[in-house]
């Protein structure tokens, strides 16, 4: 086992902290990806109304757990920016689901199947919720 001294150790402590600096450095001046982002719109506000509105899916029961903001992700013929799979929606794409129907929805039905199921489209329900949203005062 090796043993620094007070020199030592405030040595090797400065060496780690130019380190540092540089992975930040680096870190930082790494260009962001053009997968990253790919234009999406994101709207905070209209993420945090979606989860006050009740599961789209609570007449079918079995709701559990908190309201997410679950993303439309199938392409839709003659809906622009229905993108499909492997890219996130735009936020204003997007329907009020409880935990549990969420998960049905992502990982257990598929997406077409979880709405056929509900009866009910993805995408009317986002354009009200998001007409909605736009009505309310600033």
């Amino acid at each position: 086992m090796l043993r620094f001294d007070q020199d030592q150790r405030k040595i090797i402590n400065e060496a780690r902290a130019i380190e540092r600096a540089a992975r930040q450095k680096a870190t930082r001046a790494r260009p962001n990806s053009p997968k990253a982002d790919r234009g999406r719109e994101r709207d905070n506000g209209f993420r945090q109304f979606i989860r006050r509105q009740p599961c789209e899916a609570r007449h079918k029961g079995g709701c559990q757990g908190p309201v997410q903001h679950a993303h439309i992700s199938y392409r839709v013929a003659g809906i622009p920016n229905s993108f499909g799979r492997g890219v996130k929606n735009h936020d204003r794409y997007a329907t009020p689901l409880c935990a549990g129907h969420h998960h049905i929805q992502t990982n257990v039905m598929g997406e077409k199947p979880f709405w056929a199921w509900v009866d009910k489209d993805p995408y009317e329900i986002a354009a009200r919720l998001f007409a909605q949203y736009q009505e309310q005062p600033k």
